[in-house]
């Protein structure tokens, strides 16, 4: 109701002219969704119970719920510089942004397959729009294109999934699915249902062999959205992911189990090695977030034994990170007339250190180099994977890693190469204490990662 609702105010206060409120009421939203989660817990709700309780407010969806706000935070924060105040495309992604978050809420709760369907399209529709928002720009076109064609295949072939589903069971409620599921006789029709649900989400969160629209789509859309959809969007996509395994399936054929493992090694081989050969930091950028998208299927397919809350801590501290580097991407490629290569990086450090710092930190993070909170994400991964016996994917996530961190090092030499005549890169005391906060945040989580231990999800 929160979210949804803030959507429409947001819409408001653009018709009363007030624009300049709009930066404030999301963020005053944003907390309000937080605060209700914190007020929630241990609650397990199930809005609306007397019209089929298609909707399940347990720790899981609350817990992925603060993650969601948390990035988005974050998220409208530092893209608060790009537009002007009084600008009316900046309502108009605001509104979009709040909408789709939307769907992330429903993602993360649903009890019925019907509303993960509505979870999706609520998800991704605002996007195709987002993708394609910087008019003027031919890639921005493309990519809201490829976009909304291959998105809409995706939702396309999850929805006959879900028919079959039905068509098997009788039924679109997840606990009474699973006690099907549970008894090991999976007809061809349950089966195929869960193949081509999976499919479906694999196109969503771009894991390979489906993963070839999203460097195009990463890279022609606007910085800022590239941002959301490779850290909030994929946040929510896997926590929809992991909720339907987990739940519905958590006793899943063994093809299912080969093809995940087939997709996770394939995604951490492909994207890593790709990612070396880029001259485009923000493709590089893109080809890492298929990288992390690997580890977070690993996380899917032992959803059987692995705790959620470990997905949410690798969800948050990845958001964070690459959040982080898309953002300053964002203004050094702003500020080279656009210009995103390695080169445009040198001499970071002395145009600007606090970016320079924050860059440096997040990548780090990404690489998984402790004592960053990366470093935990992917030792959770790993852990999990070890604990059902994958020691080969193991042994890919090891040596894709140190490929990842080559590249990695590389921005951050170019960050501090020395360079004549370089001017400074200005930033406002808003941005400037987002990147301070954040950096801190990358530190501070490893450190209080124990906690994890005293949740449950």
């Amino acid at each position: 109701m929160i979210i949804s609702l803030l959507g429409i105010v947001i819409l408001a206060v653009d018709l009363i002219k007030m624009r300049k409120l709009v930066l404030p009421v999301t963020i005053a939203g944003l907390i309000a969704l937080l605060g209700s989660c914190i007020m929630d817990w241990g609650h397990h709700e199930v809005p609306f119970a007397q019209y089929g309780g298609m909707l399940l407010f347990d720790n899981y969806a609350l817990g992925f719920t603060m993650v969601f706000s948390v990035l988005a935070i974050f998220w409208f924060l530092m893209t608060s510089d790009q537009y002007e105040p009084t600008s009316s495309k900046k309502t108009d992604l605001y509104a979009l942004s709040i909408f789709s978050i939307c769907g992330a809420v429903v993602l993360s709760s649903y009890s019925s397959m019907v509303m993960l369907f509505l979870g999706v399209e609520i998800l991704s529709i605002p996007l195709y729009v987002l993708a394609a928002s910087d008019r003027k720009n031919i890639l921005s076109n493309e990519a809201g294109f490829k976009y909304f064609f291959l998105g809409s295949l995706a939702s396309a072939v999850m929805l006959f999934g879900i028919a079959l589903i039905y068509g098997a069971t009788g039924t679109f409620d997840l606990q009474t699915i699973a006690t099907t599921f549970a008894t090991g006789n999976y007809s061809g029709l349950m089966l195929t249902g869960c193949i081509l649900i999976l499919t479906g989400f694999a196109f969503k969160v771009s894991v390979a062999p489906f993963h070839l629209w999203a460097p195009d789509v990463y890279q022609g859309a606007p910085t800022t959205i590239t941002a959301f959809m490779a850290t909030i969007v994929k946040a929510a996509a896997f926590a929809g992911m992991y909720r339907l395994f987990a739940t519905s399936f958590p006793n899943h054929p063994q093809v299912v189990t080969s093809i995940m493992a087939v997709m996770i090694a394939l995604t951490l081989i492909l994207s890593n090695i790709t990612a070396v050969t880029q001259t485009s930091s923000k493709r590089l950028l893109a080809y890492s977030s298929l990288s992390h998208a690997g580890y977070m299927l690993g996380f899917v397919m032992m959803s059987g034994n692995a705790p959620a809350k470990y997905l949410m801590f690798y969800t948050l501290t990845y958001g964070i990170a690459s959040m982080t580097s898309f953002s300053i991407l964002q203004h050094v490629s702003s500020i080279q007339g656009g210009d995103d290569s390695r080169e445009a990086f040198k001499g970071l450090v002395k145009r600007n250190p606090v970016m320079a710092g924050a860059m440096t930190v997040s990548l780090l993070s990404m690489a998984g180099i402790p004592p960053l909170s990366g470093f935990l994400g992917k030792y959770y991964a790993i852990t999990q994977l070890l604990s059902g016996d994958y020691l080969a994917l193991v042994i890919i996530m090891i040596l894709t890693s140190a490929i990842a961190a080559y590249y990695y090092l590389r921005l951050i030499a170019a960050m501090f190469t020395p360079i004549e005549n370089a001017g400074r890169i200005m930033t406002g005391g808003l941005q400037r204490g987002m990147y301070i906060v954040l950096t801190l945040l990358l530190l501070v989580t490893f450190f209080a990662a124990s906690l994890l231990e005293l949740i449950e999800v």
